[in-house]
């Protein structure tokens, strides 16, 4: 009977690897796996992963990416954010309806920090699709009052295609 438990015992200790352990993520909280599935490596800590998962890291690292390009804080970031009310300078829309409130999930895509191509001054934070625009448009306000003249030309004159059966 003692054999069977010891044996019992020998299979635990001997399943247990790192799929077994998990790991609480220092920044969102949740609780993942100790892998490197979930977890960059770091040699200096003791269970050799990151504290933040790699979702999280991810994010920071795009933020932090941001910040250096554009030679602005954290925290001047979030002011123009607070200034902004979080929302895009031209379409008006909240950044949280576009991208997600950041608290409940990860960024995948963020509100993009514009700024004039010439001088590299910062204008504001603007959603991707109005920060695309106008670098389609080259940043010409002459190109875009023409496209406005057309969108107001063309209003009601617009020709509606039918598919064909």
């Amino acid at each position: 009977m003692k054999d069977e438990n010891l044996n019992g015992f020998r299979n635990f200790i001997i399943n247990l690897d790192n799929k077994d352990i998990f790991k609480k993520c220092s920044k969102c909280k949740q609780v993942y796996p100790a892998e490197s599935k979930f977890f960059y490596r770091n040699r200096n800590r003791k269970d050799g992963f990151d504290s933040w998962c790699k979702e999280c890291k991810k994010d920071y690292d795009k933020i932090r990416h941001k910040m250096k390009n554009f030679n602005i804080s954290l925290k001047q970031y979030k002011k123009m954010l607070k200034e902004q009310s979080g929302r895009c300078l031209i379409c008006g829309r909240d950044f949280n309806d576009i991208y997600g409130n950041p608290k409940q999930n990860h960024i995948y895509y963020t509100p993009r920090i514009d700024h004039d191509h010439k001088t590299g001054k910062v204008r504001g934070i603007l959603c991707h699709h109005c920060n695309i625009a106008l670098g389609s448009f080259n940043e010409n306000p002459l190109i875009l009052v023409r496209a406005i003249k057309y969108l107001k030309e063309n209003k009601n004159s617009r020709i509606r295609f039918q598919k064909s059966l």
